[in-house]
């Protein structure tokens, strides 16, 4: 009995009998720590593919599949393994996985997902390798700040000076050389909203309380007379605008009207208006700051005889205001839109008559409706991977313009909510002679053009145009090949002499190139142009690829 009270050689056996179970569970744990390895490989590879993908969003899968092989990824080197999508990533939504839409625009992500077999360097006869899946989403806020409208070419001083003290409220008095050098001249965003929150005592303030906050066009010339960088005409000349417009019954207005800071919210360190670098036209600033202070207000001009070729000139406009969220300029990225405002003007004319048969003097009443352009960005890229090889795509149309010879009431041209009832231009009204006329031309585009600007274009300022059609010649010209007369000698019923009336369509056609120029005045001062959009890239920053999901 003692040999089976004896313990001595039971460590042996146990070894021998759990030495097998201890192996196999060593070669488990072996192939599992490998594949937790080889699943971390796989996600830094699909990360880095993600990244890449989406910094040459035009050609994702392709800069996706580089970065597979450039890695030796062989097994991806098909395509069968990589599933590479483009969507839209919102940042703000508020379930994570369901912030990235596929195939969604604006195109802003790319999601890659990669599957690849595991490795069983012990266990693979007794378990088959695993299939390992890993993804990763990637997005990009490439951004550019740009603008429509900005037709801003030589100006009449006259013209201007009365269109903007009736819009301000103020008596503006200034010369063609100043209006010239504030049109050459740019300034730095940046720059600008610093002093003007200078001006406002902001303090450590941010962006978007200097945008928020309620300024007149005064204290906005001010400081614009005050920004580094701007020359010694152009600070002159918007210092005499600064004084000339102030004063306590001056409308004031909300620059986040004009100008939208995009992604950054306006935070006062937001680095990516850093890197856009936006420059801004001075006049175009001025000019639209007092459109929409002016909004929803009707003002009339008396431009008397200034214009040559017109005895007199009064005109009566109503200026609208943009789409809601849409502003003049705006730094933004893919899909984001701009827009001009929206404008009715009813300009009466009066011009030399036909001698004593018709009097001295014929009266032309012409109604002009301005729907708003509007430009959307389409795409950021930097090709070479540099930001001096920065290429911009703006889409765009022109706003329909219709131009009517016809009598409207000026009282209700200031309803944008309504069509405003139009009736036959009366041109000549005598005891005995009656001619009232009527004609129509109309300029109209509902699809959208591609415009492409370099970082060549964009540093230089480079306006770009779309237009409806080829427009050649003046639209009032148009309008007055459409004319018809109706003449009648009061109380006998019979009309004039054929030959008498086709001088009299002479008389007012001849009129059309100094209404051209009425015309193309007072919109060049709104940032506005018949028929076209007018489109500048200010600034434009590619971004940098990091990793959302």
């Amino acid at each position: 009995m003692r040999v089976l009270r004896d313990t001595s050689g039971q460590f042996a056996l146990m070894t021998a009998i759990l030495a097998p179970v201890a192996i196999t569970l060593a070669a488990f744990a072996v192939d599992a720590g490998s594949l937790y390895v080889e699943k971390r490989q796989a996600q830094a590879l699909v990360d880095l593919a993600a990244i890449t993908a989406a910094a040459n969003l035009g050609k994702a899968e392709q800069a996706a599949m580089v970065t597979f092989a450039d890695n030796g990824a062989t097994d991806a080197a098909s395509g069968v393994n990589v599933s590479v999508v483009t969507g839209h990533y919102n940042a703000t939504g508020p379930i994570p996985q369901e912030r990235f839409t596929a195939g969604a625009g604006p195109v802003n992500a790319a999601r890659v997902v990669y599957r690849t077999t595991g490795s069983r360097y012990f266990a693979g006869a007794i378990i088959p390798p695993p299939e390992i899946v890993v993804a990763a989403t990637a997005g990009t806020e490439a951004e550019a700040a740009f603008s429509v409208g900005s037709r801003l070419a030589a100006l009449d001083g006259g013209i201007v000076n009365t269109l903007l003290s009736g819009l301000t409220g103020s008596s503006i008095s200034l010369s063609v050389m100043d209006y010239n050098a504030l049109l050459d001249a740019d300034v730095s965003l940046l720059s600008f909203l610093d002093q003007l929150a200078i001006e406002l005592d902001l303090g450590a303030g941010s962006y978007k309380q200097a945008l928020e906050a309620a300024v007149t066009v005064g204290q906005i010339a001010k400081s614009l007379s005050k920004t580094p960088g701007l020359g010694g005409s152009a600070k002159s000349a918007a210092g005499k605008l600064a004084f000339q417009a102030s004063g306590g019954r001056a409308p004031t207005l909300q620059l986040s009207r004009l100008i939208d800071l995009g992604q950054s919210h306006g935070n006062l360190l937001a680095s990516n208006i850093e890197q856009i670098a936006a420059d801004v036209g001075v006049l175009e600033l001025l000019a639209l700051s007092t459109v929409v202070a002016g909004k929803g207000k009707q003002v009339a001009l008396d431009l008397g005889a200034n214009v040559p070729g017109l005895l007199a000139v009064t005109v009566d406009l109503a200026i609208g205001e943009p789409p809601q969220q849409s502003p003049w300029l705006r730094i933004g990225s893919n899909g984001d839109i701009v827009r001009t405002v929206q404008t009715r003007l009813s300009l009466v004319a009066e011009i030399g008559g036909l001698g004593g048969l018709l009097g001295t003097k014929i009266r032309i009443p012409l109604y002009l409706e301005l729907a708003f352009a509007e430009a959307r960005l389409k795409g950021v890229t930097c090709p070479s991977g540099s930001p001096a090889g920065v290429k911009v795509s703006v889409e765009a149309r022109p706003g329909i313009a219709n131009l009517y010879l016809a009598e409207v009431d000026p009282a209700k041209i200031v309803n944008f909510a309504n069509p405003a009832p139009r009736s036959p231009a009366r041109l000549v009204q005598m005891p005995l002679v009656n001619v009232t006329a009527q004609a129509h031309a109309e300029i109209a585009e509902m699809d959208y053009k591609t415009l492409a600007f370099s970082a060549s274009d964009i540093a230089s300022g480079k306006i770009k145009q779309v237009s409806t059609h080829a427009i050649v010649g003046s639209l009032t010209k148009s309008l007055f090949s459409s004319l018809h007369l109706d003449v009648n000698v009061i109380g006998l019923g019979i009309g004039l002499p054929s030959n008498l009336t086709g001088l009299l369509g002479q008389t007012i056609g001849a009129a059309a190139p100094a209404l051209d120029t009425v015309l193309a005045n007072l919109l060049s001062t709104l940032g506005l142009a018949l028929g076209q959009a007018d489109v500048r890239v200010h600034g434009a920053n590619c971004g940098r690829a990091v990793l959302v999901q």
